[in-house]
């Protein structure tokens, strides 16, 4: 209530005062003035076309992609990625230096 303007208040004020001089307790006037208030403002939106009712904007055509266009280098596969990545090899290495680092922390595996 503190974000209206005079006039609104005053006209507010004046309702309740009508409402107590005819033998309706403040606080209660007050609280019936209220919701009237807002019941009044939900009906004057509610008649105001909404944002939903709005037709879309109209949008630009999306660009496309031109021939100039390339892809960063962390989206290009590694040579070394795919079918013949994991190697026996490779595999064996790995387990190794897993050993040593569960050593090294003194896990027991």
């Amino acid at each position: 209530m503190r974000d209206l303007d005079e006039a609104t208040r005053a006209e507010l004020a004046d309702k309740v005062e009508l409402l107590v001089v005819g033998g309706m307790d403040r606080l209660f006037a007050r609280r019936q003035v209220w919701n009237d208030y807002q019941a009044e403002l939900v009906a004057i939106a509610a008649s105001v076309e909404g944002i939903d009712e709005r037709p879309p904007p109209d949008l630009p055509p999306p660009r496309e992609k031109g021939k100039s266009y390339q892809p960063k280098s962390w989206y290009i596969p590694r040579p070394d990625s795919g079918q013949n990545f994991f190697t026996p090899e490779r595999m064996q290495k790995s387990r190794s230096e897993l050993e040593k680092l569960k050593q090294r922390m003194g896990v027991k595996s």
